[in-house]
Formats: C-alpha cells, structure tokens, sequence
C-alpha cells in the first residue's frame, strides 16, 4: 500500500512541474479552438526579418557604394591585421538598418566595419519583383 501512495505523490509532483514550467502548451497542440494562448505575430510592412531567418529571394542585395574605411589606430600602431565579417540588414529601400559581426579576426577592426557598413547604400533584395528586406553577409579586409 505504501508503494502505490509513493508512485502517485510522485506522479503528481511530476504533473504540478510539468505544468508549471508550461511545457504542456508545447506538447498539446493548438488547433484553434484557444486563440488566448499565443497570438500570431503578423508582419507588417516595417517588420524585418530576424538575423538567422530564410528570405527566399530572386535577387540578393549588393552593395552599390561603398562608405570608406578608417583604419583604427591602435591597429595601425600595433601594425595588426585581419578580416571583419558582417551581417547587414538591407531594408527594401536599399538602406542598412543594422549590423552584426558575424566573424571577426580581431575586436579592434569591428566597430570601423560596422560604421562604414551603415553609412554605405546598397540596392535592396528583389523577391517577385518587389523589394524586400534582407540580410547580406559583408567583408571587409584591414591590411597596412
């Protein structure tokens, strides 16, 4: 008897937990009928997609002019080299809106990169036939 009350209390200590670590509205499916759960986020047109989303497109962004590059000096002094790689979101009129270091050989390069980055233009991803926004992956090469 005292074996079947242990497996029940522990039963449901695992049920109260289960519940409230809200695991349950992961593993039940919603099928409509409690639209009070989660509410679908719609995207607007100033919506933009999130740094490691897919956007299917037909023409990717290209950079049309490139803002030039200041060579930090601490770099310069310390004759450091290296390669910064950056995510820069494109928005559908050709305008960077942000960026992100996706790789870098060395921190003091970064904020050079991402400054030039902003200020350059690009001409905006094409997806049937409209612009959208999109992430393009941009290198920039410090070498004395």
């Amino acid at each position: 008897m005292r074996n079947s009350k242990t497996f029940y209390f522990i039963v449901l200590i695992g049920l109260f937990l289960f519940i409230e670590s809200n695991l349950y509205s992961q593993a039940i499916p919603n099928f409509g009928g409690d639209k009070s759960s989660k509410k679908i986020a719609e995207k607007t047109e100033e919506s933009y997609p999130d740094i490691d989303e897919f956007v299917a497109v037909d023409q990717q962004p290209v950079i049309v002019k490139r803002a030039p590059v200041s060579y930090p000096e601490l770099a310069r002094k310390a004759r450091i080299e290296g390669n910064v790689y950056l995510k820069v979101l494109v928005d559908k009129d050709g305008k960077a809106k942000k960026a992100v270091v996706f790789k870098s050989d060395a921190e003091v390069f970064n904020e050079a990169a991402i400054q030039s980055a902003l200020k350059s233009t690009y001409s905006a991803a094409v997806s049937d036939g409209k612009p959208v926004a999109s992430w393009l992956v941009l290198p920039f090469t410090f070498k004395l």
